[in-house]
C-alpha cells in the first residue's frame, strides 16, 4: 500500500503538491488559532464554543472522503469493481471524458498496434455524436464504462437526481454499445452518500484509479512519458496479481468539450513511446523501447 502511495505522490506535479501543502498548513494554523482562542476564553464560553467547533472534525473527514478517490473507507465490495487486465499486461489503462473524434480513434489505433487493452469511461452526450467510436471500443475488446450524461460532479446532488441522470445515461450507452453497462467512474473521482444510494439502486459499480498522470495539464511529452514510467510496476506482469496491478488514469477528452483537448498530441506521442513497454516478451521479460 505504502509503495503505491509513494509512487502516486512522486507522479503528482509540484504545483499541485505545493497547493496541497498550503491548504494543509492553512488548516493547521486555523486549528491552532482556534485552540489558542479557546484556551484564553472564560470557562463558560469555552464550553459553548467548543461543541460547534468539534462538529467541524467529522465534516472535514467527510469532505476529504468525498474529494479524495484513494479514500475508500466504508465502500462495500458490492459497489466496487476492478476491470480486467490481460495476463501479460503490466498495468491497466483507463481513459475518461471521451469519445472525442480526432483523438479517440488515434488512441484505439495505438492500443491495437501494441496489443494493449484499456477501459473507456465515456460521457453519453459525446457518445451519441459518434456511436461508431463506441462500437469500435467494444468490437476491439476494450472495456466500456459510464462517466455520466455530462461531466457534472456528484457533490451537492440528491440521490434522486443522480439516479435519474445515471439511469438515463446507462440505458442510452447500453443501447449504443449493444451490451449492458455495469461500470461507472464519477467525474474527478468525487463521491458522496447520495451517489452510493443511486449506484446501489441502478446496480452500477464504482471504478477508481491508482495513478493519475495529469495529462490534461498538457505537460511536455518527455514529462508525460516520465510520469507514465514512474507509474509502471517494475515486476513481471505474471508476478503481479489483480487487483494489485495498478490502473492509470488518462483522458481521451477534456470535461464536456467536444473538440480535441490541448494535451491530445502530447498524449499520442507519449503513448507511442510508452505502450511497447507494457507487454512481456515470449521469455517473460519486459519489452524494451
Amino acid at each position: 500500500m505504502w509503495t503505491g502511495f509513494a509512487r502516486a505522490v512522486r507522479i503528482v506535479p509540484w504545483p499541485v503538491k505545493w497547493r496541497v501543502l498550503r491548504i494543509a498548513a492553512t488548516g493547521l494554523l486555523l486549528a491552532g488559532g482556534l485552540l489558542a482562542l479557546l484556551y484564553h476564553l472564560p470557562q463558560p464560553l469555552r464550553g459553548v464554543i467548543a461543541l460547534p467547533l468539534s462538529l467541524l472534525i467529522p465534516v472535514a473527514v467527510y469532505a476529504a472522503w468525498c474529494l479524495w478517490p484513494r479514500l475508500r473507507w466504508g465502500l462495500p465490495a458490492s459497489l466496487l469493481a476492478e476491470p480486467p487486465c490481460p495476463p501479460d499486461q503490466r498495468l491497466r489503462l483507463s481513459f475518461d471524458d471521451g469519445p472525442t473524434p480526432g483523438l479517440t480513434e488515434a488512441v484505439l489505433d495505438l492500443l491495437r498496434q501494441h496489443g494493449v487493452q484499456a477501459t473507456f469511461f465515456v460521457l453519453t452526450h459525446k457518445a451519441r455524436r459518434c456511436p461508431d467510436l463506441v462500437r469500435r471500443i467494444v468490437a476491439e475488446s476494450h472495456t466500456l464504462g459510464l462517466h455520466g450524461e455530462d461531466h457534472r460532479v456528484a457533490l451537492f446532488r440528491s440521490a434522486a437526481d443522480l439516479k435519474a441522470s445515471l439511469g438515463r445515461a446507462r440505458d442510452e450507452l447500453s443501447a449504443l454499445a449493444g451490451q449492458p453497462i455495469t461500470l461507472y467512474r464519477p467525474s474527478h473521482g468525487w463521491k458522496n452518500l447520495a451517489l452510493l444510494r443511486a449506484l446501489r439502486a441502478l446496480r452500477l459499480r464504482l471504478v477508481f484509479w491508482d495513478h493519475g498522470v495529469w495529462d490534461t495539464d498538457a505537460p511536455p511529452v518527455e514529462i508525460l512519458i516520465q510520469r507514465l514510467r514512474w507509474a509502471t510496476p517494475t515486476q513481471d506482469a505474471a508476478t503481479v496479481r489483480p487487483p494489485i496491478r495498478p490502473m492509470i488514469l488518462l483522458h481521451d477528452g477534456r470535461d464536456d468539450r467536444l473538440t480535441p483537448p490541448a494535451h491530445a498530441q502530447a498524449l499520442l506521442a507519449a503513448l507511442a513511446a510508452w505502450l511497447p513497454s507494457l507487454r512481456q516478451t515470449a521469455r517473460g521479460g519486459q519489452q524494451r523501447l
